[in-house]
């Protein structure tokens, strides 16, 4: 009964730390408590290496093999495809009338 509750409690505790990080990580709170109280010291050794949220989706395009000049040419080509739309819509607002 005893070993129940301190598996109990040591899962409290380590759930408690992982959501405490996983939330100054802008991380889901929640899911790393789940994982901290079940896993224990792993998960609380995992979310302290992992990045935090926000510089992850900013190495998303490094990670996609994208140079500056891929970068350049997306921006240029969605730039070119909302002037186009705008266009459009100019147009069917002057057949329309």
């Amino acid at each position: 009964m005893e070993l129940l509750l301190i598996i109990g409690l040591a899962g409290m505790v380590f759930g408690g730390g992982c959501a405490i990080i996983a939330s100054n990580k802008k991380r889901d709170p929640f899911s790393w408590f789940v994982l901290g109280f079940f896993f224990n010291f792993v998960a609380l050794i995992v979310i302290a290496v992992l990045t935090p949220a926000e510089e992850a989706a900013a190495e998303e395009p490094r990670r996609s093999g994208l140079g500056s000049e891929e970068l350049q040419d997306r921006e240029d080509l969605r730039k070119k495809a909302a002037g186009l739309a705008a266009s459009l819509a100019q147009s069917k607002a002057k057949l329309t009338n």
